[in-house]
């Protein structure tokens, strides 16, 4: 029976796209599957906060990485087109949709397409009619999908940021579970490494 890896996720967080991504691969690596829960960053009682503009560099200041540059390069996973994704988006519906994915054995298919639909084509994917049309050719009964989003179904099956998700012991995303570990925004040769010691 195959290893199946609990992680902590959320559409509109950009480690996720490269944990997406870092799960497609050990999937093909190592054989195990993925089990993604909803840790919803951004749940409707967190009101958005503008970031302070940062200063300019002086003009002649070397360019360094990010943090987030790094992250891609040492997941060896391509940046999506900047600018591209909705602003301010709440996930709640997407991740409900998700939770019915995963109840018709879907899950992971589903889960793609709207990383794909968000990061690289810019859907507002909380939109309930979004949802239909990505469920299309994926999801059994797109009707019983739609229904259950819209009736909140799975609504106890997210987790919402700060404090519930901080209980749970998850203070990022994506947080892998393996092995009694929690492995949060690594890159990916050390979560190859954690699944490799767990598989013996």
């Amino acid at each position: 029976m195959s290893m199946v890896i609990k992680v902590a996720h959320d559409y509109n967080c950009p480690w996720c796209w490269i944990g997406i991504k870092q799960m497609e691969r050990l999937s093909e690596e190592f054989g195990v599957e993925f089990d993604l829960c909803g840790y919803e960053l951004m749940p409707e009682e967190l009101p958005w906060v503008d970031a302070s503009p940062l200063p300019d560099p002086p003009a002649n200041k070397p360019k360094t990485p990010s943090r987030m540059d790094l992250a891609y390069a040492a997941s060896g996973v391509e940046k999506p087109p900047q600018g591209v994704q909705p602003k301010k988006m709440r996930t709640h519906n997407a991740l409900l949709a998700t939770e019915y994915a995963k109840s018709v054995g879907v899950g992971m298919a589903f889960a793609r397409r709207l990383y794909e639909g968000y990061w690289l084509e810019g859907l507002v994917i909380n939109e309930i009619e979004v949802l239909e049309e990505l469920a299309q050719g994926i999801v059994p009964d797109v009707d019983a999908f739609v229904q259950s989003v819209a009736s909140q179904e799975f609504e106890a099956k997210i987790v919402k940021f700060d404090d519930d998700a901080y209980a749970a012991g998850v203070f990022n995303v994506p947080t892998f579970f393996i092995g009694g570990e929690r492995y949060a925004e690594q890159p990916y040769a050390v979560l190859a490494e954690a699944i490799r010691a767990e598989q013996g």
